[in-house]
C-alpha cells in the first residue's frame, strides 16, 4: 500500500463524506504550512522501518459552511471523534488541540477556518527501484505491511 494520503487529506475526506451533500467538493481544502522532520528509526519487520515523523501545522478551511443545516457542533464533534480513533500519537508528541475561526458570511453560510497540529509516519519498504538508497539498499517510500496472527497457543503451567 503506498504512503500517500496525508492525515490532513484524510481528515478532510472524513469532514467531507460527514457533511455532503451540504458541503461541496470545492468548498473544503486543506494545505500545510510549516513543519518538523523528526528523525525516528524504528525497525518494524518485514524489512521494512520507521524512518522519520512529519509534525506539520494543517489548516483545513470551509467555504459556505451551511450553519443552518448541519449543526456546527455536529462538525465539532466529527473533528473530535476523528482525532480520537485517527490521530492516538497526540498525547506522545504534545500536539495541541484544534483552533476554529468561524465568520459569518451571510445568515445561510459561514466560513470555517479550522488549525491543528498533526504528525505523519514515514515508512520504508525494500524495492529494487526505489528512489531512496537506505544503508547500502534501495527502498520507497510505503506502508510497511503488518502480519495479524489469525490463531495462537496458549500454554500454561500447573502451579503445584
Amino acid at each position: 500500500m503506498s504512503q500517500t494520503i496525508s492525515k490532513l487529506q484524510q481528515l478532510c475526506d472524513y469532514l467531507f463524506q460527514g457533511m455532503n451533500p451540504y458541503v461541496k467538493t470545492n468548498d473544503i481544502d486543506g494545505w500545510q504550512g510549516g513543519g518538523q522532520l523528526m528523525i525516528n528509526t524504528e525497525d518494524l519487520g518485514l524489512d521494512g522501518c520507521l524512518l522519520a515523523k512529519w509534525k506539520y501545522d494543517a489548516v483545513i478551511e470551509i467555504e459556505r459552511f451551511p450553519h443552518r443545516k448541519v449543526n456546527p457542533y455536529n462538525l465539532l464533534g466529527m473533528i473530535a471523534v476523528w482525532l480520537i480513533e485517527e490521530d492516538s500519537d497526540r498525547d506522545d508528541y504534545s500536539l495541541s488541540d484544534p483552533d476554529l475561526d468561524i465568520t459569518i458570511i451571510s445568515k445561510d453560510h459561514a466560513q470555517v477556518t479550522i488549525e491543528l497540529e498533526l504528525i505523519d509516519d514515514i515508512e520504508l519498504v525494500p524495492d529494487e527501484q526505489g528512489p531512496i538508497r537506505y544503508f547500502g539498499e534501495r527502498y520507497r517510500i510505503s506502508l510497511v505491511p503488518i502480519n495479524i496472527a489469525e490463531s495462537a497457543e496458549l500454554q500454561t503451567k500447573d502451579a503445584d
